[in-house]
This record gives C-alpha cells, structure tokens and sequence, in this order.
C-alpha cells in the first residue's frame, strides 16, 4: 500500500528518473544498513539487536523522502476532540468571552491532510519488526534525503539509466509523439472550424 502511494514520484518524475533513482540507491541501500549493524548496533547493544527485516523498507523510506518534499498537500483537515464545556459545566453564568475561552481550552485539535494516510502506512512499516525495521527506515530516509539535497556525488545524482531500457526512445516514444500530433491536428481543425463559422456570421450580418 505504501508503494501504491508512492507511485506519485514516478508520475512527477518520469519513469526513467525514477528508475535511476531506484538502481542508484539499491546498492546503498543493501549493503548500509547490515555494515551499520555489524559495526556498530550489534556490538553496542551487546548483541541483542542482531537482524534486519527483509524486503524493501529502505527504498520505500528513501521514496517517502521525495514524497514529503516534492508532493504537496492538497487538503487538510481537523478532527475536534474533548469537551464543548469547561470544567464547571457553567459556561453561560460566566461573561460571553470567558465562557469561549473556557470552551476552546479544553478542546483539543488534531490536524490532517491527504498525505496523512502514507504517513501512517510507513510507520506501521518502520515499527513492524522492531529494532531492525526502525534502523533500515532511518537509513532510507536519510539516503532519500542525501539524494534530494546533493549530499550524494552530483556524478551520482544525474546519471540515468540509457532510455532504451525503459522505452523512452522505443514504441513508447512514438505513440507519445503520435498523440502529442494527433492532438495538435484536432487542435488546428477546431481553430479552422471556428474560423469559418465566424466568416459565415459576418456575411450573413453583412447581407
């Protein structure tokens, strides 16, 4: 579900930058987390944190990275909880802003947004098999930040994958440019059509 969120970074990116950014922080992102366990959370923990959860939690860390700074929220939304009254219950005996004030003092207000849901779902991730799924969410995340803040050597940052391998000099291509004049030929004929219909309206106004 975390992944099917995500798909966003693909869909601002293209598919070519976002499978470049997958086969550059694959390596990073499998060899960081068991050296950094090896070399210093085993031993400092004496041996009790001694495992690693499988499956891609680092890459989708380092994707949530990108989501949290490229996507931006396009609703929010506020969840009112406690009680309307103070502690009293004699809201109306005491004077029109006391009584307000009184109010929204016990009131407590919690905000989301539309992005709250992927949130959620990558910390249920991160907290699924404790420590090791903890450690490899902070890995992918600051390697997803390192990434988008050029901590990374640039060399690394701009080099993509030939656009062969992913169709984008392919059948791919083509269509996209086969739309893009199918698009511009109905374009030009609507502008023909109005053209000649306004050319008609002024004859007839004319005669």
């Amino acid at each position: 579900m975390a992944l099917y969120h995500l798909r966003l970074i693909e869909r601002l990116w293209g598919s070519r930058k976002f499978a470049s950014f997958l086969f550059t922080l694959y390596p990073l992102a499998s060899l960081i987390p068991p050296l950094l366990l090896a070399l210093a959370v085993r031993p400092l923990s004496f041996s009790l944190v001694n495992a690693l959860p499988a499956g891609p939690t680092t890459l989708v860390f380092a994707l949530l990275a990108q989501y949290q700074a490229a996507i931006p929220t396009v609703y929010k939304w506020r969840l009112v909880t406690g009680s309307g009254t103070n502690a009293g219950g004699n809201v109306g005996r005491n004077a029109p802003g006391q009584g307000q004030a009184d109010s929204a003092g016990i009131q407590s207000v919690l905000t989301f947004s539309d992005k709250t849901t992927t949130y959620l779902l990558a910390l249920q991730l991160a907290l699924s098999q404790l420590p090791g799924s903890a450690l490899a969410a902070l890995v992918g995340y600051g390697l997803g930040v390192a990434y988008r803040n050029g901590v990374l050597p640039e060399r690394l940052v701009e080099w993509r994958l030939p656009g062969w391998m992913i169709g984008g000099s392919g059948m791919v291509g083509r269509r996209e440019g086969e739309g893009f004049e199918g698009l511009r030929r109905r374009l030009e004929g609507e502008g023909r059509a109005s053209g000649i219909e306004a050319a008609q309206g002024g004859e007839v106004r004319a005669r």
